[in-house]
């Protein structure tokens, strides 16, 4: 699927770095851009930065490509580096012993946990076991698709029984994480990516950087506003399988530092016996979730965007717009959301759609407001 992710990161660019000028401020800035496929996650980063010279701009360039990088690597379950414990160490000593982690581990950790509540079980980064058995299918699939399978019900309702925040120790005074299941894993994946780009961008904040879009593989987190003051055009991506539009399904405006990140099946999948199944698994029915084609999230942080968005689509519409006032209420903050639609998955309640391009897209109050007309 990395073709798709590439695709995709390519329109979201094209759609929100178009038309800037710098009559606000006060010193001429230059637009300058890069795009890598070496700075982990195992995607596409892109990166539109404007500055008052290449010097500037290759300064903020080296903090994102050391902050990705660094990032990549703490969150990674897949791989050993010398001198770093990463979320790998602490599932390979599941069972063993504590292992004593970054604060960056500790905090996304934490966060998850808060959101594990706030969602009713429905995000949880401690279901590595059952993520485990759908990756392996997966890849098995993307080898030899005519021999493409799913797992048993019987190994996911095993699997389960290893997820849970009982199975996962933090200790924040002595900075340790112990899995005290042998079974245990963590899989960040719904979170890592979104609250690196946030982490990313709060540091080029820090730097200096008043305007830019840093796209991390779909997660977009805008800093400032255009150079002129004016809103940057966010497009939302038509959820195709196999081929993508340069159209988009609606374009959001948004004129403040903010994050939009969207999950969807159309992303990482396979087919089985002629049914899609995809990355974004329901802890409720241990199946790829099959409410919507895509959620959109929008509010200012990244980690918390790229958490709902996998959240809300493993719910109903109506369950998630219950899951954003308890937030909203709870965490006093302002979230968004974007529910997309086709001829094969409708609304569960009788809610007001809009369409485009046959699709439906069901929008929070809020959302519908930064429509662009």
């Amino acid at each position: 699927m990395r073709k798709i992710q590439l695709c995709l990161c390519c329109l979201l660019t094209i759609l929100i770095s178009n038309g800037c000028s710098s009559k606000k401020d006060t010193v001429t800035l230059e637009k300058y851009s890069m795009t890598s496929t070496s700075l982990g996650f195992d995607t596409v980063v892109m990166f539109t930065a404007y500055a008052k010279d290449e010097h500037t701009y290759k300064q903020y360039e080296q903090i994102l490509q050391d902050e990705f990088k660094r990032y990549d690597k703490l969150f990674d379950k897949y791989h050993n580096y010398d001198g770093i414990n990463n979320i790998k160490t602490i599932n390979d000593h599941a069972g063993d012993k504590p292992i004593k982690v970054d604060e960056p581990i500790m905090e996304l950790l934490k966060q998850s946990k808060e959101y594990d509540a706030l969602s009713n079980h429905q995000f949880s980064v401690t279901m590595g076991a059952v993520l485990d058995l759908w990756h392996d299918a997966r890849e098995a699939a993307e080898k030899n698709p005519k021999s493409a399978t799913i797992p048993s019900n019987k190994a996911l309702q095993q699997a389960t029984t290893y997820t849970g925040w009982e199975h996962v120790e933090l200790d924040e005074k002595a900075s340790t994480v112990y899995i005290n299941n042998s079974h245990t894993q963590l899989d960040v994946g719904a979170i890592a990516k979104g609250y690196a780009v946030e982490k990313v961008a709060q540091k080029l904040e820090k730097a200096g950087l008043k305007h830019a879009i840093i796209n991390g593989g779909g997660n977009v987190r805008l800093i400032g506003a255009k150079p002129d003051g004016s809103a940057w055009n966010v497009g939302l991506q038509i959820p195709n399988y196999d081929t993508l539009s340069s159209d988009s399904l609606a374009s959001i405006s948004i004129n403040e530092s903010s994050s939009f990140v969207t999950s969807g099946d159309y992303q990482r999948y396979y087919t089985y016996k002629g049914q899609i199944m995809h990355h974004i698994i329901d802890p409720s029915t241990l199946m790829p979730a099959k409410h919507c084609r895509s959620v959109t999230v929008i509010t200012k942080d990244g980690g918390i965007a790229d958490m709902l968005s996998t959240t809300l689509y493993t719910v109903s519409h109506a369950e998630g717009e219950k899951i954003l006032a308890k937030i909203r209420k709870e965490k006093g903050i302002s979230v968004e959301a974007i529910w997309v639609y086709d001829d094969t998955i409708a609304p569960e309640d009788d809610t007001a759609t809009l369409s485009s391009h046959g699709y439906q897209l069901v929008m929070s109050e809020g959302a519908e407001k930064m429509l662009k007309k």
